[in-house]
This record gives structure tokens, C-alpha cells and sequence, in this order.
């Protein structure tokens, strides 16, 4: 495979009335195209008085483009053997649609009318403040989803983008009006801060091209900020949320971390595989669940984003052993912060995560995920081909120190949900 026809390897554009063109080759044989618009159009933007409207954004912009309501919609893309998805984090809001390469300048059309011209019809409004509701709903009385909401109320005040999931709560989502919706589309689906990433056999040109055929119509290209309050470190502390009737209880332990562009990430990232990011690999999963056998689940996770970032560990166990996997957690917490991992252990876990990503470039829409992360962070185009390189570069020192930064006790919140005793 030549260096042009790499997927590993990311092509930067043009900007078309300021949205960046990034294009990447598709994996060998593949007969799939891939494109997505990822722009700043997530929940961290939503008004104190109007939480849920991103969501709500999101989820109506697949049901209803241009001409084409949802039930038309659902026709078209079933008959070209093609999906339309959209997705929705904090900072950031994404539109992908998928289907036959042969067909990609179709598609792209249709792309550029879900993220231009959503329709928001009156029908698919009252069924999305259902389906937000439900979720509200769940969130409140399932231990696992109340543990997190809990965390991250306790990790980040009022009016930080990280605090909530966006779900709001169904005074907000009910009180949510069609001009509301169109006002947060117009203003946040901008051109500007935004990146049109495309995975198929058309160079770059082409694209581009495409692109301006497309995309030329934003009512905004001037991105919206987002407002990241002054804030001081919480005090570690453990939260009692009570769940009667339920079968288990989640632990949750975490607290504030790194965005991406950290020079620490890859080895923080590394740490946290080792903590419990990596299966059967990591240190919870032997520890506290194949030794211990107190738990239903162990594992960290290390959220990374453009502006800042958050870790957390979760472990579900029964209402009469959550008090010994505290304290068996908090002991692997401690360890990775303050003992040096052993070179067979780091090299284990480096060695699994550098041999995923050969495995991405399966399909199109795996490698396309790479690409869409490597576009948002704004990352060097051959950033993945140095990945193996970046990771084995990182030694065992510089993982306890990444893990000390990256995911810091002394500042920790402990949160515990689901029927617990005295």
C-alpha cells in the first residue's frame, strides 16, 4: 500500500467558508465511504434554563432532512443500503452518514442537508422529549448511571461543561419549542471550529470540491465559545446516594484530568490501561474481580477532550461487599500513583493496545472513528503511523508520574449508589 492510500495516514484541505476538509484513504478493498461533520454544537453549550437542547438537536437531525421527513428519510437511506447517525458530547456535536463508496458524492449531499437543513417537524419533537425524559428517568434510579451523575455534580460547579450529561431535566426538555431548537442549529452547527472528515477513494481535490458544492450555505461561521467557570479543586469526599430495592451497588471514584493535547497523555493513557482500561489485562480486573471476586464489573476509563478532561473508576458489587471494594480500589488507585509499573506489565498492555489498531482498519467505519479523532483533536496526519512509536517510547517512570497527574487522589470524589446498609 503506498503512503497516499494509507488510511493511517490523515490529509488536511482547504477550508470551505471555514469548515476544515480532512480526508482519509479507505481500508484496502473496502467498498464503504464514511463522512462526518464534528462541530461545536455539545451540551456545554446548552443555557442554564434550556439544558437538553443539544440532545435534542441531535437526535431530530436524523429524522427529518431538507425535503425528506422521517419516514421518507428512512426509505432513501434503506434503498441506497446507507445510515444516517448523529451523535452528541460535551463539547461537540457529530452528523455521520455511511453507505456505498460508489455513492459518496449522494451521500455527502445528504450529510450536508442533515447538518444545514434539519427539519425539526412538531411530531419528532414530542417523540425526542419522550425518549429524554425516559432516559431522565433511568438515570435517577439506575445505580450505575445515578453514580455518575452524582460524580460529576460533585467534580464540577454549576455551569461547568463537564458537570452534566445534557439530558437536563423534564421541566427543561417539556418547555423545549421548535424556534429554541432552530436558534441552537443556527448558532452552533457554524462552519468555523468545525471539520468535515470524509474515508473514501476520492482525493483530496475531489473532496474539497464536493465540499464547496455542499457546504456553502451556514447560516453561522463564526463558532460559539464555551465558558469554562474559575474553579477550585474539590475536597476528596465520598457521597452516599441510596437505592432501595436495587440489586447492586456502583462505585465510582474519580475526578478532573488532562485534555488530549497534554504531552503527558500517552502515558497517561498507558496508566490507565494498566489501571483497568484493558480487559482482562488490567490490574482492577485481576485484582479486584478474578482474585477478590467481589464484583460484577471493574474498570477506569481516562476522558481526554480538546479542553479538559475527567477520570473514573466503576466497580458493581452486592449490597454486603461494596465497603471491601472501596478499599480494594482506592489500593490499585494508590499503586499506579505510586509505584513503578513493571517493564513485562507496561510492555503487555502496550503491546494490546498497539496491535488494535491495525485491527480499526477493518472496516471503513472503524478506520473513519480514527480519523474523526485524530480531525477534532487536530492531531498531525501521520499521527497514528507514530502511535507505535509514541507509546513505546514511554517508560515506566513516566507512567506513575502521567497517572499521579492524570488521575490524582487527593482530589478524588467517592461516590456509592444502589442499596446500601448501615
Amino acid at each position: 500500500m503506498s503512503e497516499r492510500n494509507d488510511p493511517l495516514r490523515i490529509e488536511y484541505g482547504a477550508t470551505v467558508s471555514g469548515l476544515s476538509v480532512v480526508r482519509q484513504p479507505p481500508p484496502a478493498g473496502a467498498a464503504s465511504f464514511s463522512a462526518t461533520y464534528v462541530g461545536p454544537a455539545g451540551w456545554g453549550y446548552d443555557s442554564t434554563n434550556a439544558a437538553g437542547t443539544a440532545r435534542a438537536v441531535s437526535h431530530l437531525i436524523p429524522s427529518g432532512v431538507g425535503r425528506h421527513d422521517r419516514r421518507s428519510l428512512a426509505r432513501l437511506l434503506d434503498a441506497a443500503g446507507a445510515t444516517l447517525t448523529s451523535e452528541c458530547a460535551p463539547e461537540s456535536a457529530e452528523v455521520t452518514v455511511w453507505g456505498p463508496s460508489a455513492d459518496w458524492r449522494k451521500l455527502l449531499g445528504l450529510l450536508a442537508d442533515a447538518v444545514l437543513r434539519p427539519r425539526f417537524a412538531t411530531d419528532d419533537l414530542t417523540r425526542v422529549r419522550r425518549q429524554l425524559i425516559e432516559r431522565q428517568l433511568r438515570e435517577l434510579s439506575q445505580p450505575g448511571s445515578r453514580a455518575d451523575r452524582e460524580l460529576f455534580r460533585a467534580i464540577y460547579p454549576v455551569d461547568h461543561p463537564y458537570r452534566t450529561n445534557g439530558l437536563g431535566d423534564r421541566r427543561s426538555v417539556n418547555r423545549l419549542t421548535r424556534a429554541q431548537l432552530r436558534a441552537f442549529h443556527r448558532t452552533h452547527y457554524t462552519a468555523g471550529a468545525a471539520q468535515l472528515v470524509v474515508t473514501g477513494p476520492a482525493r483530496l481535490r475531489e473532496v474539497e470540491r464536493e465540499a464547496r458544492l455542499r457546504f456553502s450555505d451556514f447560516a453561522e461561521e463564526r463558532p460559539p465559545s464555551l465558558r469554562f467557570p474559575r474553579r477550585a479543586p474539590p475536597s476528596p469526599r465520598t457521597i452516599l446516594t441510596a437505592l432501595p430495592g436495587r440489586s447492586q451497588v456502583e462505585v465510582r471514584i474519580g475526578g478532573d484530568s488532562i485534555a488530549r493535547s497534554s504531552e503527558v497523555y500517552p502515558a497517561a493513557f498507558l496508566a490507565n490501561e494498566i489501571l483497568g482500561g484493558r480487559g482482562t489485562l488490567s490490574r482492577l480486573f485481576r485484582k479486584v474481580r478474578e482474585e477478590g471476586g467481589l464484583v460484577y464489573h471493574a474498570s477506569s476509563e481516562l476522558e481526554a477532550m480538546r479542553y479538559g478532561g475527567h477520570w473514573s473508576v466503576a466497580a458493581g458489587t452486592g449490597a454486603d461487599r461494596y465497603v471491601k471494594v472501596v478499599k480494594m480500589v482506592d489500593a490499585e488507585l494508590a499503586r499506579i500513583e505510586s509505584s513503578v509499573v513493571s517493564a513485562p506489565d507496561l510492555d503487555e498492555v502496550r503491546e494490546s493496545a498497539i496491535g488494535e489498531i491495525p485491527l480499526a482498519l477493518e472496516s471503513t467505519a472503524d478506520a473513519h472513528e480514527l480519523a474523526v479523532d485524530v480531525a477534532y483533536h487536530q492531531l498531525p496526519g501521520d499521527y497514528l503511523l507514530r502511535l507505535p512509536e509514541l507509546l513505546r517510547a514511554v517508560t515506566p517512570r513516566e507512567v506513575r508520574a502521567a497517572a499521579e497527574t492524570a488521575m490524582d487522589r487527593r482530589h478524588g470524589i467517592t461516590v456509592l449508589a444502589g442499596p446500601l446498609s448501615r
